[in-house]
């Protein structure tokens, strides 16, 4: 079986999370089939725990490798929340970070460029169990950056639903850059440390 995030660590306090409608069980929530755990830690996603990998080393963070069956999709939030859309990993180098992948045993094609001429970065997007591993970074080692899980964009059932739940909570509802859906971004005001967005499910024309 190829590699799955069962697990992230999160520093964040519990309450902005459950402010933002996620149902949260003894210091877990499962979004789909993976659970964030909150522990100990600087804010924002700190660590994770990879499921049927090798060991591998993502600079700082903290990686676990854990054997455990996949559990089944947790329940759908009050937020409308259901699964886990991608993970961004951004990376000083992006060679770095496809080589880490590839020695978890992560298939990992060549990135693609993206951005300004002189500020541009490599993307690639594997499948990592049910949601995809977004990892981004520049050619070349840029010093100033990390290593760093960034952020979590998070599937809902109905992005309106979610909009009129959650409020100023939440940005304006816009076209995402998936086709025929709709995403909006969790605001700073919110109090989490993770970049979020809600992106709502594909819509017929």
């Amino acid at each position: 079986m190829s590699p799955s995030v069962a697990e992230l660590y999160s520093g964040d306090a519990q309450h902005p999370w459950r402010e933002l409608g996620f149902t949260i069980e003894e210091d877990r929530c499962r979004i789909g089939t993976t659970e964030i755990v909150f522990r100990d830690g600087p804010p924002g996603i700190h660590g994770w725990a990879m499921r049927d990998a090798e060991q591998s080393t993502f600079g700082p963070i903290t990686t676990t490798i854990i054997e455990s069956p996949v559990p089944p999709a947790g329940p759908v939030h009050t937020n409308s929340a259901v699964a886990l859309h991608h993970l961004v990993l951004m990376v000083p180098e992006f060679e770095l970070g496809r080589q880490a992948l590839i020695a978890a045993g992560v298939t990992v094609d060549s990135g693609k460029p993206f951005g300004p001429e002189n500020r541009k970065l490599l993307r690639v997007a594997p499948r990592m169990g049910d949601f995809e591993l977004e990892l981004i970074g520049p050619v070349k080692q840029d010093h100033s950056k990390n290593w760093e899980l960034w952020g979590l964009v998070i599937v809902v059932n109905d992005i309106d639903a979610t909009k009129n739940y959650l409020g100023d909570l939440i940005g304006e509802v816009k076209p995402a850059l998936q086709p025929h859906r709709r995403i909006a971004t969790v605001n700073k005001s919110a109090g989490i440390g993770t970049a979020v967005a809600f992106l709502g499910r594909e819509e017929t024309l």
